[in-house]
């Protein structure tokens, strides 16, 4: 499944510019970049993710893309195991260009749901963004 549909209700948004499609009742969170984020990148040459099996923090930087003259990380929302990475978007990045809100990059199980409370819903989101 290289894509996801889209459910406002059961996402949430990182300052960093990621969102999180969750699954709650098994506690598993698809990660993605925002609209905003993928509008302000020059085209993805390449990412290099956690792989799955990893047990990662909140907070740390494991995803980075790769652009024509730079490298952008970027730090993970939520402290848990990576369950699966999108090889589809690992080879063909363009794919996040192309519609950032359902072209996921990892799905991972995370371990705290209080770490829900720190990320924003879509509205808050919005809100935050349009103070940039």
């Amino acid at each position: 499944m290289a894509e996801i549909e889209v459910n406002e209700d059961d996402r949430v948004y990182s300052k960093r510019h990621l969102w999180a499609q969750l699954d709650r009742e098994n506690m598993i969170a698809y990660v993605g970049i925002t609209d905003f984020l993928a509008e302000q990148l020059a085209e993805i040459v390449s990412i290099d993710l956690p792989m799955p099996g990893d047990e990662v923090d909140v907070d740390t930087m494991l995803i980075h893309l790769h652009l024509r003259n730079r490298i952008h990380h970027l730090r993970l929302p939520l402290t848990g195991r990576v369950t699966e990475v999108n090889k589809e978007v690992l080879d063909n990045c363009s794919l996040v260009h192309l519609d950032p809100n359902k072209y996921w990059l990892l799905a991972m199980e995370y371990d705290d749901e209080d770490e829900l409370d720190l990320l924003m819903d879509a509205e808050q989101y919005s809100e935050y963004v349009d103070l940039l």
